[in-house]
């Protein structure tokens, strides 16, 4: 019984990790239908601002997340000023343009901090015991933050003014539009916000991981599969569905084969999932 408690937190908390490290790329695709290749090189500047802030600065942990992810909003709102609001209605420009910020970015970085491995000091490094299972004290802390992101975005989205004019932008910029939405600086919102939360999985990932200029690819390629699997413009449940087929899925296949064999049999049920849905699992209504 132990056992099949342990495997299913470390199935929950997988799953929320990757649902944190893809909901910045579900805001932006899901919400104003940017392709955002980028997103990959932002969650890759959060964990290296926090890197530094913490290595360099000696800036306390989690008030180096709140300036990594601040900084990586801001690079996000350079890009977004600069060259991505003048492609909105063209979806393949702006997929060119995030994909070369994305390279320019990946090379920068390398050439500002280099290519060794960083790490980040795990700022919570015990344990929870809950009954008979234990769980690591901080993956703990992320899975819970990313239950509270995502949980605070669908009281934003459905609980208050800001998420009913979004909403209405996405059903018709043009009527909103008519109805005095500034659609404009809406759109300019969502993408800041997802850079933000890119950013901020990034920092809050940091600790989890030998920091280098690459760590960005696998999100990406895991972010992009969780966002078309679950179902574009789905944000919460969409999110949440294509986290647990990508990520958490994977620890049940690891069970009884290897962690290579295992993503590769992910991999291939979530292009299974698209060949007979494409659309993905949800679909708006």
């Amino acid at each position: 019984m132990n056992s099949v408690i342990s495997i299913f937190v470390d199935v929950l908390s997988l799953t929320l990790i990757l649902a944190l490290a893809a909901f910045g790329l579900a805001i932006i695709f899901g919400l104003i239908g940017v392709i955002n290749m980028g997103h990959g090189a932002l969650l890759t500047l959060g964990a290296y601002f926090t890197w530094a802030a913490t290595s360099l600065g000696h800036v306390p942990f989690f008030l180096a997340v709140l300036l990594a992810t601040l900084g990586v909003g801001l690079v996000g709102l350079i890009l977004e000023h600069t060259l991505i609001r003048y492609f909105y209605d063209r979806p393949v420009e702006t997929l060119l343009i995030t994909w070369g910020f994305f390279l320019v970015t990946t090379e920068l970085i390398k050439i500002v901090f280099g290519t060794d491995l960083r790490s980040v000091v795990n700022p919570l490094p015990g344990s929870l015991t809950i009954g008979q299972v234990v769980l690591p004290a901080y993956r703990s802390l992320i899975a819970a933050v990313s239950l509270m992101v995502i949980g605070g975005s669908a009281i934003v989205l459905y609980r208050t003014t800001l998420g009913i004019k979004i909403r209405a932008m996405i059903q018709n910029r043009e009527v909103a539009s008519l109805l005095g939405l500034n659609i404009g600086l809406m759109y300019k919102g969502v993408f800041v916000a997802g850079a933000c939360l890119a950013g901020f999985a990034g920092a809050l990932l940091s600790p989890t991981l030998s920091v280098d200029p690459y760590i960005g690819n696998i999100y990406l390629v895991r972010s992009f599969f969780v966002v078309t699997v679950g179902g574009v413009g789905q944000i919460l449940g969409g999110t949440l569905i294509g986290s647990f087929l990508i990520g958490g899925s994977e620890t049940l296949f690891a069970l009884f084969s290897s962690q290579e064999f295992a993503q590769t049999i992910v991999f291939a049920l979530a292009i299974l999932v698209l060949r007979f849905r494409p659309a993905g699992i949800l679909t708006r209504k």
